[in-house]
This record gives structure tokens, C-alpha cells and sequence, in this order.
């Protein structure tokens, strides 16, 4: 038994799941993270109409934390995938032929779709359990003005949720090792971008239908409530806990102002 067990971690597709989509994970997370705190911290002028909140975020905390975080939370997730593998293995996940590159996007629109409706709701129930929002998400929301780095800044049962969550698609659809890749590059891009602090709209993810940037979620951890929504907002609207005050100030920003003010918000550090 324990030869046919350690078989299993000697399979090519081993060090492709479970060791490369740990590191994808994690350094395209990085690449993109990086560049945008930084981007916030140095605030060249052209950025500055960009800004989400007028605030300062509290750069030296935040990075170390995240950081801390980042560590403790990826290996931790890390040693939990090499565990699950004999049962990952069976999900039809594989190295196979690639599919075609329509396919490979289909696929990767349709996890996105899954992984926010089931983000919604475990994101929601953080919320509104007072156990699991004061044990756990209470650490996320210590970020009130965030920036990119801040986007894994969480306890890591939350991270754990989270990561799940992610691969619930894969494993529905079987996916190949290179889209679950190009999906995780994805996600990771959205937890950078979503905590940014800063929303530029010239940028091509505006196009992305029900798509509303990074103050969506910027507004979630200003205000504590509603916007629970991870990539779209249809699902706050569906079921009703879209921010009145995220409208509020959309339309204030229509008229022209460039960053979330009073009497709007009031934000404590």
C-alpha cells in the first residue's frame, strides 16, 4: 500500500498540479501585486485622478503583514494539496492533449462564473456568522484602505475556503493542467487588481461585462457591508445586497469626482 502510495506523488502530473499551479499561484501573484503597490505607493501625478480613496493606506503594516500572510497561507495550502492529491488525482484533471484554445476559454469564462457565485456566498456567510466573521474574516477587514499586496492579507482558513473554492471548476469540468494554469494566473490577477486602491479606466478589464473594477470591492471594505461579489456584481443585485452608497457614489463620479469622499464614507484606518 505504501509503495502504490508514494507511486502517486511520482506521476508527472504531481509535480504539474500540485507543485507548479502552487508556484504559478504564488509568483503570479507576486508579479502582479508588486507593480501595483508600488504604483500606489510612489502615486505619480497621472495616477492620482485614479485613485479610489483620497486616504492613505498605512504602506508599512500592510506590507508587512500581507507578507506574513502570504507565507504562512501558502504553505500551509501547499502541504494540504500534497495531502489531497491521492483523491485530486481521481477528479479527471490531466496532462492530456491541449484543447482547443476556444475551448480553453469557454473554460475559463465558466470557472470564473462558478468560482464568484460560490465566492458570493461563502464571502456573505462571513459576514453574517458572527463566529466566522469575528474568528476569522475580521483579519481581512483590517485592511480598510487596500492595496494589491493586501489581496491575500486574510487567516488562512479563509485563504483555504478561498483556494477550494477556485478549483471547484477544474474539477467539474476535468480540466487540463495548462487552462487550471492560465485560470490561476486569472484569479490571481483578480485578487491583485481588486485590491489595488486604484481604478484606471482606459484598461481593457472595463469591457468585461458586469465587471465594475476595483471599487466594487474597495467600497466592501471601506463600508464592511454588501458588494460581497468577487469579479461581477449581478449577484449583490440578484440577491439584493448591492450597496446603495456604491451607486451613490458611482453617480457622484459620473460628476466628476475622482476619489471616495465624505459624506459618502468614513473611513477608519
Amino acid at each position: 500500500m505504501f509503495n502504490e502510495l508514494l507511486a502517486m506523488y511520482e506521476e508527472p502530473l504531481f509535480l504539474k498540479v500540485i507543485i507548479g499551479t502552487n508556484l504559478i499561484a504564488l509568483f503570479s501573484f507576486l508579479a502582479m501585486s508588486v507593480p501595483l503597490t508600488l504604483l500606489a505607493y510612489w502615486n505619480p501625478q497621472w495616477v492620482r485622478p485614479y485613485r479610489i480613496q483620497s486616504r492613505e493606506p498605512h504602506y508599512g503594516r500592510l506590507i508587512r503583514g500581507s507578507l506574513i500572510h502570504l507565507a504562512r497561507n501558502f504553505a500551509v495550502a501547499f502541504i494540504l494539496s500534497v495531502l489531497s492529491w491521492p483523491l485530486l488525482r481521481l477528479t479527471g484533471i490531466h496532462d492530456g492533449p491541449l484543447p482547443a484554445w476556444y475551448v480553453i476559454v469557454a473554460q475559463v469564462v465558466a470557472f470564473a462564473i462558478i468560482d464568484d457565485f460560490l465566492f458570493y456566498w461563502a464571502h456573505r456567510w462571513l459576514h453574517e456568522i458572527p463566529f466566522l466573521y469575528k474568528a476569522v474574516h475580521s483579519i481581512h477587514h483590517q485592511v480598510t484602505t487596500p492595496i494589491a499586496i493586501t489581496g491575500n492579507y486574510m487567516h488562512v482558513v479563509e485563504f483555504l475556503i478561498i483556494s477550494t473554492l477556485v478549483f471547484v471548476g477544474p474539477i467539474l469540468f476535468g480540466a487540463h493542467v495548462i487552462t487550471i494554469w492560465i485560470w490561476v494566473v486569472v484569479r490571481q490577477w483578480e485578487a491583485a487588481s481588486q485590491h489595488s486602491g486604484i481604478s484606471i479606466p482606459w484598461t481593457p478589464t472595463h469591457l468585461i461585462p458586469l465587471y465594475d473594477g476595483p471599487a466594487y470591492h474597495d467600497f466592501h471594505h471601506s463600508k464592511f457591508y454588501g458588494n460581497y461579489s468577487s469579479l461581477f456584481s449581478y449577484t449583490d443585485a440578484l440577491f439584493k445586497t448591492k450597496s446603495k452608497k456604491y451607486d451613490e457614489y458611482r453617480r457622484t463620479k459620473d460628476r466628476g469626482a475622482t476619489t471616495i469622499e465624505d459624506p459618502f464614507l468614513k473611513i477608519n484606518h
